[in-house]
């Protein structure tokens, strides 16, 4: 395979994988792998209690439980789930930066079913024939291969739809299409009946490399369209595996800019049980309790995941406590600089200087979930980062008040640039138990609530104690005596002359009173 077509992948994993199945990929705060809405969640959720209920959420566990059990899944489940996805791919587009990475899976190369590049050369496409076709093992099949003359990405995105008509014997229906930022890589969803095939629906993820020099290249992932979410992943790290690194013009290695494979993680459990995340070797966690977690690596990389923030929605002037003031509303750029410019100045520090270049917007129901791409510089003597971060609102709640979820990780340009792929693949593999930290919030609160008690008792012990003083200090400047009468239990006050007579007269009826034993309400 020519070099072009090598360099092709690369630049798709450091430049446009996020944006082209990040829709794909859950956010933290929802128990899918898929970043659906909450009406998905909402119908699934007896689904995940009745078949899935011990496994873990987080990294695919969920849907792939689902998966195995399909023939038991509600229809309103699976009906909810892929008018999800249509949704997402008629979203918004792609984020030019990292972002979630799929886990690389074993693939078999196989010719079952006619090759892609046997349909595209019985047409004037202008594809070269023989496009290379893989199987894969869990469902799915990845075409790719060269694309003849020197076309536009617009062009060569054209001959590979049609490369699809030939093969499916289906007009596709292309969803929005992504471009890089040099322009030379083209992407977009599509949906299609496999009329030549089985008849059934499918979709797909199309790809095309057009140059301006050089050879132009494409490939095509493609499956049904219940399994493509949860197998696109698979495909496109088989993508990355079969074009693998280009060689230099000399035959040397790539240079020590170029882009790494990602490495392998290790999983790293909350000790209170609320989450868990999966780093590189060399990486150390910080902090990890209630779902927020604080890690650094080796070169300067660090990261906080699941940081909550509560948002006051309106009002003048500062926020109380640990809310910051951000109307709803506010463009994700402007509310990210407000909720940490807010923050650093309740903690008395200097605010960070933020730079956003780019927003991806992922589309959901019931609140907004964007990627951030830019610069931050912390004024801490590091000089600017290369910043990306994944933010999550809930919609207003009770008097306005809202809440965002942070996912942030930076580090330095050329690092950042290297690791990226590695980088991609640690977003997916964060989870939260909500559950966990739901428990720990009650627990809390609870704790809270008896303190508070004990305090207003001891409050309640002291002012009591206070007021009997009072209330006998003035007996004494007044001559009078609180006296109680031992058959009834009858409490009177009376002056001291009167006490003593009834006192002397019968003494096993009438008796004095301390003000320990004055009753509240009667004697004071």
């Amino acid at each position: 395979m020519s070099r072009s077509i090598k360099v092709f992948i690369l630049c798709v994993v450091a430049l446009a994988h996020a944006a082209l199945i990040g829709e794909l990929l859950r956010p933290e705060w929802l128990s899918a792998q898929t970043a659906s809405p909450q009406d998905a969640q909402a119908a699934c959720a007896a689904d995940v209690q009745k078949l899935c209920s011990n496994v873990p959420a987080g990294g695919g566990r969920i849907i792939a439980c689902l998966k195995q059990h399909q023939q038991e899944v509600s229809q309103g489940c699976k009906q909810a789930i892929l008018g999800t996805m249509r949704q997402s791919k008629g979203g918004a587009g792609p984020a030019a930066g990292p972002a979630p990475a799929p886990a690389a899976q074993p693939a078999t190369d196989s010719q079952a079913g006619p090759p892609l590049g046997d349909a595209a050369a019985t047409n004037s496409g202008g594809a070269q024939a023989g496009f290379k076709t893989i199987t894969m093992p869990n469902g799915g099949n990845l075409y790719l291969g060269a694309l003849a003359g020197q076309p536009t990405p617009e062009d060569a995105m054209g001959r590979l739809m049609r490369q699809v008509i030939a093969f499916c014997g289906d007009r596709p229906q292309l969803g929005k299409l992504d471009k890089n930022t040099t322009g030379e890589i083209l992407a977009g969803f599509f949906t299609v009946t496999g009329k030549n095939l089985d008849g059934k629906p499918k979709e797909g993820l199309a790809i095309v490399y057009a140059p301006k020099t050089g050879t132009a290249g494409g490939a095509v992932l493609l499956d049904d369209a219940d399994r493509f979410p949860t197998t696109v992943n698979p495909m496109f790290s088989r993508l990355k595996q079969e074009l693998g690194t280009p060689a230099s013009s000399s035959g040397a290695s790539a240079s020590a800019a170029a882009p790494m494979a990602p490495q392998p993680l290790q999983t790293t459990v909350f000790r209170d049980g609320t989450g868990e995340i999966r780093l590189p070797a060399g990486w150390q966690v910080q902090k990890a309790q209630m779902g927020d977690v604080s890690a650094s690596g080796p070169h300067g990389e660090k990261l906080r995941f699941g940081w909550t923030i509560p948002v006051r929605g309106g009002g003048h002037g500062p926020a109380p406590g640990n809310f910051v003031s951000i109307p709803w509303g506010t463009d994700p750029a402007s509310a990210f600089k407000a909720a940490l410019t807010q923050l650093a100045q309740k903690s008395r520090h200097q605010p960070p200087e933020i730079e956003i270049a780019n927003v991806q917007e992922i589309p959901i129901q019931g609140g907004k979930n964007e990627f951030l791409y830019g610069d931050i510089d912390w004024r801490d003597g590091q000089g600017k980062q290369y910043l990306v971060a994944q933010m999550i609102s809930a919609p207003p709640q009770v008097m306005g008040a809202w809440q965002i979820t942070l996912f942030v990780l930076y580090g330095p340009q050329q690092v950042m640039g290297q690791e990226a792929a590695t980088i991609s693949a640690i977003f997916p593999n964060y989870s939260r138990n909500s559950r966990q930290v739901a428990a720990i919030a009650n627990q809390q609160i609870q704790q809270g609530i008896a303190q508070t008690n004990q305090f207003v008792n001891t409050v309640g012990q002291y002012i009591d104690s206070s007021n009997r003083l009072t209330a006998g200090m003035s007996n004494m400047l007044r001559d009078q005596t609180v006296i109680v009468d031992t058959q009834t239990g009858a409490h009177a006050t009376t002056s001291d002359d009167l006490a003593g007579a009834l006192i002397n007269a019968n003494p096993g009826r009438f008796q004095p009173v301390s003000p320990s034993g004055y009753i509240p309400g009667i004697d004071y």
